[in-house]
């Protein structure tokens, strides 16, 4: 086999190598150093060198190169830990968090949608009840949907001025 210089391209090859002879030890670890340095290429790496995952097609090819490494059962430790530790980089970076900025703005709308409601029960007003309960609950929606994000996209923003390579 040629030297390929397109990770991807390498690892197709070595996948077709691997159909037609699915024993071959030697291949099957071939194949797991070039699943590797896919997940390499395709991170984006910042000015200190640090790989980092920035977007979601990264996060799907590294986590397929992951478990394929896995699947392969090679006796290389190296290889395996890598693959597990990638694997549990990627779903911690599944855990939604807050975006501190929004803290205050959630706080607003439910107590505004809590003095509405109980101005419009004191008063007797049920339009107001409930004009209070749908326009806080669409108010707290978008507001959850605006500032509550997966950790590896806030992380990605957070480094985007220092990726040095932006990977795929």
């Amino acid at each position: 086999m040629t030297e390929q210089t397109d990770p991807m391209s390498a690892v197709q090859a070595l996948e077709q190598q691997l159909a037609a002879a699915p024993a071959d030890a030697d291949l099957r670890l071939r194949l797991a150093h070039a699943l590797e340095a896919l997940t390499v290429s395709a991170r984006s790496v910042t000015r200190e060198g640090l790989p980092v995952v920035t977007s979601t097609r990264q996060r799907e090819l590294c986590a397929w190169a992951a478990r394929r490494i896995l699947e392969l059962n090679v006796p290389d430790a190296r290889l395996t830990t890598g693959a597990q530790a990638l694997l549990t980089e990627l779903d911690a970076g599944r855990r939604w968090v807050w975006h501190s900025q929004g803290q205050v703005a959630i706080a607003a709308v439910v107590v505004l949608g809590l003095v509405a409601v109980v101005l419009g029960g004191l008063t007797g007003v049920v339009a107001v009840v409930v004009a209070g309960a749908v326009l806080s609950s669409v108010l707290l929606s978008v507001l959850v949907l605006r500032f509550r994000r997966e950790r590896w996209r806030v992380e990605a923003e957070r480094l985007a001025p220092v990726i040095w390579r932006p990977g795929i």
